[in-house]
């Protein structure tokens, strides 16, 4: 196999190495939006069914996380590097990496959702019974991430 060379997309750009999907379902009552289901891939789906509030993970978790997967993936050879091929410190830089996340609430109430730590929420915090709601997560900084509202979906959801 003939590694691509250093000016790839997928060496420099931390979401070319994403998966395209990942499905969470959580039944907590409340508590902690983890970053294991918050970021990973280009699309994060998570499903609630208990909650009626939720926090962020914080920034730092987040942008770790992220950080993981990336890692990962280039320490199995994805993105048609060999196996073991990293990027050298500083890429790739995940300075204004985003993603998709969506939630969809299928819980009895009104879902509230808060900004952990170093997380600043735009737009729209809440989820309807039934509904899903869509925000783009994007690390603004080493230490920030923000999550904006983009538009909700009407339902009804079922799991």
């Amino acid at each position: 196999m003939t590694a691509l060379g250093v000016f790839r997309d997928d060496f420099y750009n931390a979401a070319a190495v994403l998966t395209e999907t990942q499905y969470t379902v959580t039944a907590q009552a409340a508590g902690t939006l983890s970053a294991a289901a918050i970021a990973g891939a280009r699309l994060c789906a998570v499903l609630t069914s208990g909650a009626t509030a939720l926090t962020t993970d914080t920034a730092l978790n987040i942008i770790a996380q992220i950080q993981n997967v990336v890692a990962t993936a280039y320490k199995q050879g994805l993105g048609s590097f060999a196996a073991g091929v990293n990027p050298p410190t500083g890429a790739p830089n995940l300075f204004n990496t985003t993603w998709t996340l969506q939630i969809v609430n299928i819980n009895a109430g009104t879902l509230t959702l808060t900004a952990g730590t170093g997380v600043t929420l735009a737009g729209t915090t809440t989820i309807i019974t039934g509904a899903s709601r869509w925000y783009q997560v994007t690390i603004t900084s080493p230490t920030t991430v923000t999550i904006q509202g983009m538009f909700q979906s009407a339902g009804p959801f079922v799991a």
